[in-house]
């Protein structure tokens, strides 16, 4: 058994995570019922992504202008109605919340999206977002961007009673994303660098994550002494993950929790991450 040290900092992904939706697919899917075209081919170029058969950078270029002229009302609807989080995240939260734990979205979804949740479940509860930006602009103009404070801003209001004002439908997205996620590893690197900051040591940091997108934050953090969690995992996270554990040496553990269901759910994450015991040695 590994001696291993309590988690301070939990950094997880969003799609497929913490919520059941691709949400930058499905926000396509949503905004634009009389496009279905947009849909399919969001939906390709994600599915190979997160099955790692197309980099981050390829998918985004493609993805991206799919999104142009999408309506920063739709934007926010798609993320007040239409998202859906796992079964049991409020416990989840609120539990990481109660230890005093960092908690971290740490996305290659969109910060829009981030901000609704943050004003849905509480700011408090968040130390920080690592997402990509999808720009908006005036009539979906990129020489009038809206910078991203404003845009908070913008999203912010609409939470206060001025939903109505016809802004939310001037503002479009430009069909241009802001990549601060531009490959696997960057999730690790970002993170490693947000808990070098809180004095959080590597050790201490969890990861949780359902696909290949997640597959080298999972790792790396488990390389460093970490926990890397594959959680409503697909088959070719498991797949990586087994072979990974099978030919590398690891100071830390990665562990397989609850295959891609409708059911899976986050609170049996908690005894993962805060064993009333020390946690236990590399796991499927």
């Amino acid at each position: 058994m590994k001696n291993m040290q309590p988690i301070r900092l939990v950094s997880c992904d969003l799609n497929g995570t913490l919520v059941h939706q691709h949400t930058m697919m499905d926000m396509i899917r949503t905004g634009f019922p009389h496009h279905p075209d947009r849909y399919e081919k969001a939906r390709d170029v994600f599915t190979r992504q997160t099955a790692g058969l197309l980099s981050m950078e390829e998918t985004f270029r493609i993805a991206g202008p799919l999104t142009q002229g999408l309506s920063l009302r739709k934007a926010i609807e798609y993320a007040l109605n239409e998202m859906h989080f796992l079964e049991g995240f409020e416990i989840f939260l609120s539990a990481i919340e109660e230890k005093d734990v960092y908690f971290v979205i740490n996305s290659t979804g969109y910060t829009l999206t981030t901000e609704v949740i943050k004003i849905l479940r509480g700011a408090e509860k968040f130390h920080d977002v690592i997402c990509n930006r999808l720009i908006f602009g005036w009539d979906g103009n990129s020489e009038r961007e809206i910078e991203e404070d404003a845009l908070s801003e913008f999203v912010r209001h609409y939470f206060s009673h001025k939903k109505e004002n016809k802004v939310y439908d001037e503002i479009l997205a430009t069909g241009e994303v802001e990549l601060r996620i531009r490959d696997e590893k960057e999730k690790a690197r970002l993170i490693f660098g947000i808990a070098g900051k809180a004095d959080i040591p590597r050790a201490a940091i969890a990861h949780i994550g359902d696909t290949m997108g997640d597959s080298r934050c999972i790792c790396e953090v488990a390389k460093n002494g970490g926990l890397g969690i594959a959680f409503n995992y697909n088959k070719a996270l498991k797949d990586h993950l087994e072979i990974v554990l099978e030919n590398n040496e690891i100071s830390g553990q990665i562990f397989l929790s609850q295959e891609k269901s409708k059911t899976s759910d986050l609170r049996s994450l908690l005894e993962v991450l805060f064993p009333l015991s020390s946690r236990g040695s590399a796991s499927l």
